[in-house]
């Protein structure tokens, strides 16, 4: 996997309690042994990973990244059964959490608090694609904030579906989660801009506590995203100004051409007057 086999217990302690679990592996806390720093460990089983690349691929990006915005990778060990990924520790929880806590009958976040956030994940998005590498998973599952302060910063992670792409050609690999996916990544051919998409719906979540496109399966979801209809329903929209409506409109443009970049959406009212 990484052409090195290295025993990570040489130089972290790793505690017993898992902090948290995903379909290959599970995350727990570690301390480095010299400096006492603590950071979190993602422990890989290599058994389970179907698609080994993905993994791989993850490594080498995380490895390279250096944004505020973006998890920070401090160490990777491989052993005979595992790979270790070693990043910073982030105790404030997931994005998705913090909208089934916060989500009423009117809406989610404040408008403040939602602009604050969406300002983060642009800005990473923004290095992102200057870097020509594009995340293809953005959701509030890989958003996570830095602790439990109101005013934490957030951290984007999962990496495994992220690739390289510059705009010599179209991606053609139809992955991520259906609630964000773009209607041209469903019809099979998309750029760096799909991206932006998904940051529109996590905007439109992180304000009203519900998605722009729902159905009971996939399937329908996934038609709904591909007729590219939403609308501002006004028992969770009375309270939203009119230019948090506006930004989330040029984020969901069905057209990717007449979609916002993330420089542009940075620079947008929205983000500019609640930031």
């Amino acid at each position: 996997m990484t052409g090195v086999f290295a025993n990570i217990k040489d130089d972290y302690y790793i505690a017993p309690d898992i902090m948290g679990r995903g379909h290959y592996g599970i995350v727990r806390e570690c301390i480095h042994r010299v400096t006492r720093h603590v950071f979190a460990v993602k422990s890989i089983n290599k058994s389970k990973i179907r698609r080994v690349d993905h993994l791989q691929n993850e490594i080498i990006l995380l490895s390279e990244m250096n944004h505020r915005g973006i998890m920070k990778m401090v160490d990777c060990y491989e052993d005979a059964e595992c790979v270790h990924i070693v990043t910073e520790k982030y105790s404030g929880g997931d994005l998705f959490d913090k909208i089934v806590a916060n989500t009423g009958d009117s809406g989610c976040l404040s408008e403040y608090r939602a602009a604050r956030i969406v300002k983060s994940l642009l800005e990473a998005v923004a290095y992102l694609h200057a870097n020509e590498i594009v995340h293809r998973d953005i959701k509030p599952e890989n958003i996570l904030f830095e602790s439990n302060d109101d005013d934490a910063a957030v951290k984007l992670i999962d990496f495994g579906l992220s690739r390289r792409h510059n705009d010599d050609g179209l991606m053609t690999n139809s992955v991520g989660t259906a609630y964000y996916m773009s209607p041209e990544l469903l019809e099979g051919e998309y750029d760096k801009s799909t991206d932006i998409w998904s940051v529109g719906v996590v905007a439109y979540v992180v304000l009203c506590g519900r998605p722009p496109f729902n159905g009971k399966s996939n399937v329908e979801i996934r038609n709904a995203t591909r007729r590219g209809r939403f609308r501002f329903r006004s028992v969770y929209w009375t309270d939203k100004s009119d230019d948090a409506k506006d930004f989330i409109e040029c984020l969901l443009r069905k057209d990717p051409r007449r979609r916002y970049t993330a420089r542009e959406a940075l620079a947008h009212p929205w983000i500019r007057e609640n930031t």
